[in-house]
């Protein structure tokens, strides 16, 4: 009987010894296959990634935005992401920054910042594409890293005739607020600017400095008219009463639409010494000011130059027609003066009038609501 019982506790020892080493055997199994699992995977996306650029794109995205909301058990610096220092990891990090929050962008300003990538980024002053200098240039104006401030100037010079990076250093150093390196390179005549108004108005909107002063500085000083006439615009846009005086002989310029800007912008600031001025363009042969002067008149006070308003609202051309309504409607009595258009005999002025009406009061019913 003892025999049999020492038999069974050996059998038990070694049944249970079994099952331990079974059970070892399936956690090796398993840690194996997961480990195999995880290299198979990055495997795969390492594959993807070749095959197409878009998944390596958003596979450097997500790794970025994973430091950037500094997510647990992720990378937490960008010196971990495989790539990164690529022209394609340029353009994921300039987009990137396009779509941050302002606490956001401190983290990627300081990862940016850090000696790690400022390193890559220096090399690409000295030895990068075109394409990525100027991926570089936009980063250093969105993040604010004025450091690079005398290598976006070296190369604003260095690709003075081509448009995009003229277009993204000027917008760079608008959003670092550098004004003295704005003023040298807009009074350099050597620099031909390639750029368009519609462009440079967008420029100066974005400018993050003391808009006022730049105007101030440039307004009569810019090698480039589309320049100067920007400064002009702003001007009126911003109410820069104080910049009035300069806009004032740029009435008789020999430029017809530097001449239109500064009418419209002194007309915007209600300027008392450029009335007699803006009056007399009412009579100017060109449409395009008698436009503009009809529109200006209403600062002046509509029922002051009620007369000189009747007369444009009968002009030849629609666009005067138009601006002069618009600026009637403003009167303190519109029953009056429909009643003097009406007297004029002039169908086209008086259907031009009774359309201003009627947007008017479309546009105060849809206030109301």
């Amino acid at each position: 009987m003892i025999l049999i019982q020492a038999v069974v506790n050996v059998l038990i020892v070694i049944m249970g010894s079994v099952l331990v080493l079974f059970t070892v055997l399936l956690l090796l199994l398993h840690l194996t296959n997961s480990i195999k699992s995880k290299r198979i995977q990055a495997m795969r996306e390492q594959l993807i990634c070749l095959i197409s650029g878009e998944a390596a794109a958003s596979r450097l995205k997500n790794k970025l935005m994973a430091i950037i909301r500094q997510e647990e058990g992720c990378v937490q610096s960008i010196s971990e992401i495989r790539g990164i220092r690529s022209l394609r990891g340029l353009l994921v990090i300039s987009e990137t920054a396009d779509e941050l929050k302002s606490s956001e962008m401190a983290v990627l300003r300081r990862e940016i910042g850090g000696d790690w990538y400022a390193k890559y980024l220096c090399q690409q002053f000295s030895y990068g594409s075109v394409d990525s200098v100027i991926l570089v240039i936009k980063l250093a104006g969105t993040l604010g890293l004025r450091q690079y401030l005398p290598d976006i100037i070296q190369q604003v010079y260095a690709h003075r005739t081509n448009s995009h990076m003229q277009n993204i250093g000027m917008l760079s150093l608008c959003l670092l607020a550098a004004e003295s390196e704005l003023v040298s390179i807009c009074r350099d005549s050597s620099i031909a600017s390639l750029l368009s108004f519609r462009t440079l108005e967008e420029l100066f909107t974005v400018y993050r400095g003391d808009r006022e002063a730049l105007c101030r500085r440039l307004i009569d000083t810019a090698a480039d008219p589309y320049i100067r006439r920007t400064c002009v615009k702003a001007i009126g846009q911003n109410c820069y009463y104080s910049l009035a005086e300069m806009v004032l002989p740029l009435l008789n310029s020999p430029q017809l639409n530097m001449q239109i800007d500064a009418a419209r912008t002194l007309g915007q600031l209600a300027y008392e010494p450029a009335y007699e001025q803006i009056l007399a363009m009412a009579k100017n042969d060109r449409w395009e000011l008698r436009a503009i002067v009809a529109t200006a008149l209403a600062t002046y006070g509509v029922d002051e130059n009620e007369s000189m308003l009747l007369d444009l609202v009968c002009d030849r051309e629609w666009w005067v027609r138009y601006r002069a309504a618009e600026s009637l409607t403003l009167s303190s009595n519109t029953d009056a003066v429909v009643d003097r258009v009406a007297a004029r005999n002039d169908k086209y002025a008086l259907e031009m009038l009774r359309f201003a009406l009627d947007k008017k009061a479309l546009r105060s019913r849809k206030g109301v609501a």
